[in-house]
């Protein structure tokens, strides 16, 4: 294996050593444009809102409670579109932050770089709503599906930030194919800041302060799979041409 939790954690602290505040600015932006949301919805209402038999009828409240349905749904759509063309595009936009970050000292306006170009951006549209579709709906069958398409396709963001005109298609194959045996060394990777982030809710806000680190650690993860995917000829640099450094 190309990587170890070890190596990819003291390389994602070499790197934040003298850009943390920088990487803390950016992902913190991210995180409050969408970047970490998913793109489904859930909004639990109370379930006297949710019964409207069992009140009594009247005009009066049966207006208030129409407004309210059309009031959340609309709220329900609103958030679905964000997620879709935001949310979606600035976890693509993260993700070659922070590899960009790891060659110099990438302009702040690198994070929006992937709204300048409007083919661009529609693929990165299309292909994550694609993605995060595909592990939703595997979801529905059960919770396990779910999460192993995830792993499948950890890739398919740091794909599109290195090349933003890649299909679905092809995204996913060579997601699967760099993730292929190594899914589980990912899932425990994860785990491993469980601890950090429980530490950080421990003081409220605190797990914004981890999120940099965590971030870096998976920008290190991506570059040993990259590293592998071209020495094994799964891909090469037509198709990944690699990050800009500055």
């Amino acid at each position: 294996m190309y990587w170890s939790r070890k190596l990819l954690k003291s390389n994602a602290r070499n790197v934040l050593r003298g850009s943390y505040w920088r990487v803390f600015v950016a992902c913190l932006v991210c995180g409050l444009l969408g970047a970490g949301s998913s793109s489904t919805v859930n909004i639990n209402l109370p379930t006297q809102l949710l019964d409207l038999n069992s009140l009594d009828y009247d005009p009066y409240w049966s207006l208030i409670f129409s407004i309210l349905w059309i009031v959340m749904i609309a709220v329900i759509l609103l958030c679905l579109a964000w997620g879709i063309f935001v949310g979606g595009p600035m976890k693509v936009a993260q993700c070659r932050y922070m590899m960009e970050n790891r060659c110099g000292n990438p302009p702040f306006s690198s994070l929006f770089s992937v709204f300048s170009n409007k083919d661009a951006y529609l693929n990165v549209v299309k292909t994550m709503f694609l993605r995060n579709l595909f592990i939703f709906l595997w979801s529905l069958l059960c919770v396990i599906p779910g999460i192993y398409k995830e792993y499948q396709y950890y890739y398919i963001p740091y794909l599109l930030a290195e090349n933003p005109y890649m299909s679905f298609d092809r995204a996913k194959e060579l997601s699967i194919a760099m993730t292929d045996g190594e899914k589980m060394d990912i899932f425990v990777l994860d785990l491993s800041f469980i601890g950090w982030y429980l530490l950080g809710a421990i003081i409220l806000i605190g797990g914004i302060f981890v999120n940099p680190y965590a971030q870096a650690t998976y920008a290190e993860l991506y570059a040993a799979a990259r590293s592998k995917a071209m020495d094994t000829g799964i891909t090469g640099p037509d198709e990944l041409s690699g990050f800009a450094q500055y």
